[in-house]
């Protein structure tokens, strides 16, 4: 594989010069060293006015996040922060995330895993270039407990929008440890997103259109992994690429998301275009979600993206909606009403509200909730004059 030219400093972050990481990048011809120090310190000074496309950063086996490396991708916006070291710890790995590296790889540093790392570089690159066909839009229904009524918004609010919109509509179960989608509309299927995850190397459009399971017209869906071990299968360089085909075949990707806050949790929130965090209206709920949606801003990074909606809606509960927005200083996007006979005919009979009970209370609250997304989503491809902003894409370790 060769690379289009690609700029790269090496930096040191444990003070010792590595030659066998010098070696490794000498075995790419068209990858130009701009220069290599072992002062972290003084490293973003030596780059003024010359920042190079990748920092590729030494940790050894450091077991935390040094202050000079959270602040490195703010300090230099413009390039790729790659992190190499010995420790894979899920605290060192999310905190990286946290501050805004995307790449990780594990010494002793590989030929391949460089390769690899580079060749997402690249694709980002020109993933960060406008371009003239829109993409599908990610939209996750989560929340921040079990409970909290994803399934059933997500598979209702995938319906409602293949109903109401002329696109193409997928829904996409990543429920853990027990993924519901099917069960919610009593289907059974061979395929699952284990099989897309195993056949990654050489998956395309025409493959995931046989694994994805239509359900009318406009709708299909990706079954989640039922197997637990097929779950762990389940690593986020591969999510990524089955995201990046969705987009390029559905108008809107709807992701039933469980609430499990690890590194998957936080990659599909950090490739999503809108989040709606579901809660109730109840003092536990609202602590809860006090303690998560400082993080959920930080890992999302535009909180603006992150739409609060409150599930199982009653107004005369003793708390109002001015109680979430004035602990989380964050509007309440939309309600979804209490509606316990409704839920029970959809769970029942299997099938989505807008067949077993078109008449609901819920089933009119989530087609409402499926206009205000189409709006809110419109609302941002229209921005600069009706331009699309070209959307910054993330990856993980």
């Amino acid at each position: 594989m060769y690379l289009d030219q690609l700029t790269i400093s090496l930096l040191f972050g444990t003070g010792v010069q590595r030659q066998e990481i010098k070696a490794v990048l000498d075995k790419f011809p068209q990858l130009k060293l701009l220069g290599q120090t072992t002062d972290p310190q003084s490293f973003v000074g030596q780059h003024k006015g010359v920042s190079p496309d990748v920092v590729l950063v030494e940790m050894n086996g450091e077991s935390r996040v040094p202050e000079w490396l959270e602040n490195l991708p703010q300090e230099m916006p413009h390039t790729q922060v790659l992190v190499c070291s010995y420790n894979r710890e899920p605290d060192f790995l999310i905190r990286a995330m946290q501050v805004g590296i995307r790449e990780f790889l594990p010494l002793p540093l590989t030929q391949g895993d460089l390769e690899g790392a580079l060749s997402r570089v690249r694709t980002a690159r020109k993933q960060l270039m406008p371009v003239d066909t829109p993409e599908g839009r990610i939209i996750v229904v989560t929340g921040h407990k079990g409970g909290a009524g994803s399934t059933t918004v997500a598979v209702n609010l995938a319906q409602a929008l293949a109903e109401s919109t002329p696109g193409r509509v997928a829904l996409v179960d990543l429920g853990r440890p027990f993924p519901d989608v099917g069960t919610f509309l009593d289907q059974e299927s061979n395929y699952s997103i284990a099989d897309l995850i195993q056949n990654i190397a050489t998956l395309d459009k025409s493959f995931i259109q046989r694994i994805m399971q239509p359900y009318g017209a406009r709708l299909s869906i990706l079954h989640g992994a039922s197997d637990f071990k097929e779950q762990d299968s389940i690593d986020l360089e591969s999510l990524e690429q089955i995201f990046v085909l969705l987009r390029n075949m559905y108008d809107f990707i709807v992701i039933d998301l469980s609430h499990w806050l690890d590194e998957l949790f936080l990659k599909v929130l950090t490739e999503s275009d809108l989040v709606l965090m579901l809660t109730g209206l109840t003092v536990p709920d609202l602590r809860n979600l006090k303690k998560l949606w400082p993080y959920t801003i930080e890992w999302h990074q535009d909180k603006r993206k992150i739409k609060i909606v409150v599930n199982r809606y009653d107004n005369s509960s003793g708390l109002q909606l001015r109680d979430i927005e004035n602990i989380l200083q964050h509007p309440t996007f939309a309600t979804l009403p209490s509606d316990y006979p409704a839920m029970m005919q959809c769970l029942n009979q299997g099938t989505p509200l807008m067949s077993a009970a078109p008449r609901s209370k819920l089933c009119r609250g989530i087609k409402e909730l499926a206009a205000r997304v189409v709006q809110e989503i419109g609302d941002k491809e229209s921005e600069s004059d009706g331009a699309a902003a070209p959307k910054k894409k993330f990856w993980l370790f």
